[in-house]
């Protein structure tokens, strides 16, 4: 299955890439009490952009982690 690749256009600015855990906001902006964890491997790295190519690797990844980052939220409110 194809997608087209997303594109945003906000008045005369473009945004062609929107990472995890990012906004886009016109005007004042507070995130409450907000947690974000992930862990990403780009062992091939990343394109951003416009119909930027894709190739498919053929590979495997010995990881013998079970746990690799614990990570944990608390809040003050």
């Amino acid at each position: 299955m194809m997608f087209s690749p997303v594109l945003v256009n906000v008045g005369g600015f473009k945004v062609n890439a929107a990472d995890r855990g990012s906004s886009i906001t016109i005007g004042p902006y507070q995130q409450i009490d907000y947690f974000l964890s992930n862990k990403i491997n780009y062992g091939f790295g990343e394109e951003n952009g416009d119909l930027a190519p894709i190739y498919i690797p053929i590979s495997s990844i010995a990881d013998p982690d079970l746990i690799d980052s614990n990570s944990g939220k608390t809040s003050i409110i």
